[in-house]
């Protein structure tokens, strides 16, 4: 900017020529600054005045074309995503941060996967991004969290951050656990549509009462139950695909057994069932957010370790320990 009358430098010392005024405007943080007496040995460039700040260049650069009418930049790394919506929340620029989202939507910016989404729930907690937070850390439920998994993304951890993921995912675990023992209880509505199966051309058996126990249905239920048990070492079971399994297996009943009373039972019902299932699940990790945990006191009495094992994490414990620190490397 020719008419710039400061200078403000990234932590890369490359040097961005801009206006107190569009600062200031943009940044409560900034218009208090300036609105202050300036020292007498402040450093001079070219007879403009530097603030240096801690934000890369490449950063500070995408956050500048959102304060200019020029066209808006959005880094294509995540993690510099992150760093640029912290730099907006630092700075406070509250409607610089809800354009940077309205942009990352509206690029549908590929999401982080595997082990890079820790890095990026770490990042986003540390610098106080929330929805992100929350947004990241259930990504963080489809993929294992071990330390052999994490190894290489545990030095952008804060203890505080590595134990409320893992309280998160425990609750997650537990609720879902709690909704499939429920699911087995075939006695109260919407579940007791079901009647026991019959075969097709069987000698006149029909059976008209309900509330029995499908054991293709059962099975389903108790596999889920199964891999819930390895919540920490394995993926958790994805509720949005309950459906296509419940589907899956039903047909596959059908196809084995000639069954035609449970196809009877979930078309009569209009699916009623499967869709009580599928909305359950949603809701039972829906409405958790990580730093709303809160354990009982006998929790903390017991004889937990106050950093998290290797065992804790990879074996899965009903309780993971808390983690006072990590080791940097």
């Amino acid at each position: 900017m020719a008419d710039a009358d400061i200078i403000i430098q990234s932590c890369d010392s490359v040097n961005f020529r801009v206006h107190k005024l569009v600062l200031s405007l943009s940044s409560h943080f900034f218009g208090d600054m300036f609105s202050l007496p300036q020292p007498s040995d402040q450093e001079v460039v070219d007879g403009l005045p530097v603030v240096r700040l801690s934000e890369d260049a490449d950063v500070l650069k995408c956050l500048l074309t959102m304060l200019y009418p020029i066209p808006s930049a959005i880094p294509t790394s995540y993690d510099k995503t992150l760093m640029l919506l912290a730099a907006s929340q630092k700075y406070d620029m509250d409607v610089v941060q809800s354009r940077i989202r309205t942009e990352i939507q509206v690029q549908n910016l590929p999401m982080p996967t595997g082990a890079a989404t820790f890095r990026a729930y770490a990042i986003a907690s540390i610098r106080g991004l929330s929805p992100e937070k929350e947004t990241l850390a259930r990504l963080t439920l489809d993929f294992p969290m071990t330390f052999e998994y994490l190894c290489d993304e545990l030095p952008f951890f804060e203890g505080w951050v590595l134990r409320d993921l893992i309280r998160f995912r425990k609750r997650c675990r537990d609720n879902l656990i709690s909704c499939f023992k429920l699911f087995l209880d075939f006695r109260n509505p919407p579940f007791n549509i079901w009647m026991y199966c019959t075969q097709s051309g069987s000698y006149l058996r029909t059976y008209t009462d309900t509330g029995h126990s499908p054991n293709w249905l059962t099975d389903l239920f108790r596999e889920r139950l199964a891999e819930l048990d390895q919540a920490f070492t394995k993926p958790l079971p994805k509720t949005s695909n309950i459906r296509e399994e419940y589907l899956s297996a039903l047909q596959a009943h059908v196809t084995s057994n000639g069954c035609i009373a449970c196809p009877k039972a979930h078309a009569m019902n209009r699916e009623t069932s499967c869709k009580e299932i599928e909305n359950r699940l949603a809701l039972a990790i829906g409405n958790l957010e990580v730093g709303d945990s809160h354990f009982p006191e006998e929790f903390w009495a017991s004889d937990h370790s106050n950093q998290a094992t290797v065992e804790g994490l990879s074996e899965g414990s009903t309780s993971a320990p808390p983690v006072s620190c990590v080791m940097y490397s």
